[in-house]
C-alpha cells in the first residue's frame, strides 16, 4: 500500500508539539545537531503536521533531519532503498540516507537523517520560461525512462477511476468541513465533473510515479544531474499524472490578482506543447485526451481544498484574492471541459 496522506486529514494532530521532545531524543541518540527548521508537512491547516525538516550536521557533514510525525504505510527510508535498486540513470538520484528509524507507536515518530542538497531547484514557480521547460522536458524523458524503471509497490486501487473518486470524495469531505467556500462556489463544478469524468478516466492506466514531482521537489546540481525530494509520496497514479501535477503546482502558486484567465490559459498551452516534445509523451495516441482529463481533476483539486480548505497563500483570509482564484478557476474547469468534449 503506498503513503497517503490527504486522506489523514481527519485523525492527524499536531505533531509540532512534540518538536522539543523528539529533538532532544534524537540529538541524544544520534548526534544530529540541529540548525534550524526548514519545512513543515501540513494537511492543510497549520494544526494538523505531520512532519518536521531540519537543516544541521551529522557526523560533520551539512545534513538534514525529517522527523515523521504522521504514521507512514512505508517508510521513505524502504522507498529511498527501493528506488536506488532500480535506479539506472546516471543523472537523476535521491538524497543520500545516513541513518533512519522506523516509526515508533511509543514515540510517536520516526526519522530519516539524508544529505543536505543545496542547489538551485529546478524552475522557480510559478513561471518556468522557454529553456525551464525545455530544461523540464530532458528531465522527465530522463525520469520515465531510466530513473524508475521497476515499480516496488503494488497498486492499491483497481483502476483510476475508482482512485480518482477516492480523492475527490476525501476533499470535499475536508472542503465541507472547513466551510470556506459557499455551495456555489463548488458544487455545480463538482457534479459536472462527476457526471463527465468516468468515460474519460476508464481509458488511462495506473501507472508507478512520483507522486509530488514538482520543480520544488527537483534540484538540479552543478553538474547536471537531479536530486529528487519528497520521497514518501512514490505511488499509482493515472498516466502522466506527474505533468499535469507539475501544471497544479504553478497554477496553486500564482497569487497576482492581475494575472488574467487568458494569460493562465495560454501558459497552460505553452506547457501542454512542450509535453508533447518528450519522446516517451509522443508514444502515447491518447496523450492530448489524457491530459486534459488529469488536468480537470487538478483544477477540481485545487476549487475544494487548495481554496476550500488551505489556510496558506492567504487564503481565505485575503477574500479578494481567494474570489478571484476562485473566477480563475472556474474559468479553467470549463475551458478544459470544452476541450475534452472535443477530443472525445
Amino acid at each position: 500500500m503506498t503513503n497517503k496522506i490527504t486522506e489523514k486529514y481527519f485523525t492527524q494532530g499536531d505533531f509540532s508539539k512534540l518538536k522539543a521532545k523528539a529533538l532532544k531524543e534524537v540529538a541524544a541518540e544520534t548526534g544530529f545537531s540541529v540548525d534550524r527548521e526548514i519545512f513543515r508537512g501540513m494537511i492543510y491547516d497549520p494544526l494538523k503536521v505531520g512532519s518536521l525538516i531540519f537543516k544541521g550536521s551529522y557526523q560533520g557533514k551539512p545534513a538534514v533531519l525529517k522527523l515523521q510525525g504522521l504514521k507512514p504505510h512505508v517508510e521513505e527510508s524502504v522507498m529511498i532503498k527501493s528506488f536506488n535498486r532500480q535506479n539506472q540513470s546516471k543523472k537523476i538520484r535521491l538524497p543520500k540516507l545516513y541513518l533512519d528509524k522506523t516509526w515508533n507507536e511509543k514515540t510517536g515518530y520516526g526519522y530519516l537523517i539524508t544529505e543536505l542538497i543545496e542547489a538551485p531547484k529546478l524552475f522557480r514557480l510559478p513561471f518556468a520560461d522557454h529553456a525551464d521547460q525545455k530544461l523540464y522536458a530532458d528531465f522527465f524523458q530522463e525520469y520515465r525512462t531510466k530513473a524508475l524503471v521497476t515499480p516496488w509497490l503494488p497498486p492499491d486501487a483497481l483502476n483510476s477511476l475508482e482512485l480518482t473518486l477516492a480523492r475527490i470524495k476525501n476533499w470535499r469531505k475536508i472542503s465541507e468541513f472547513k466551510k470556506h467556500l459557499a455551495k456555489d462556489d463548488y458544487l455545480p463544478y463538482l457534479n459536472k465533473y462527476l457526471d463527465i469524468i468516468p468515460n474519460h478516466l476508464e481509458k488511462i492506466p495506473l501507472v508507478f510515479c512520483h507522486g509530488h514531482l514538482t520543480a520544488d521537489d527537483i534540484f538540479r546540481l552543478p553538474d547536471n544531474t537531479y536530486v529528487l525530494m519528497s520521497n514518501l509520496f512514490w505511488c499509482y497514479r493515472p498516466q502522466w499524472y506527474e505533468l499535469a501535477f507539475n501544471l497544479w503546482a504553478c497554477l496553486v502558486h500564482i497569487n497576482d490578482t492581475s494575472y488574467t484567465f487568458k494569460k493562465i490559459a495560454q501558459y497552460i498551452e505553452t506547457w501542454i506543447s512542450v509535453y508533447r516534445s518528450i519522446p516517451v509523451v509522443q508514444t502515447d495516441r491518447n496523450f492530448n485526451h489524457t491530459i486534459l482529463t488529469l488536468l480537470l481533476e487538478r483544477i477540481i483539486g485545487i476549487i475544494l481544498v487548495d481554496l476550500g480548505a488551505t489556510e496558506f497563500f492567504g487564503r481565505p483570509k485575503n477574500q479578494s484574492l481567494l474570489k478571484h482564484q476562485l473566477k480563475l478557476h472556474h474559468q479553467l474547469f470549463d475551458y478544459l471541459i470544452s476541450k475534452l468534449s472535443s477530443t472525445a
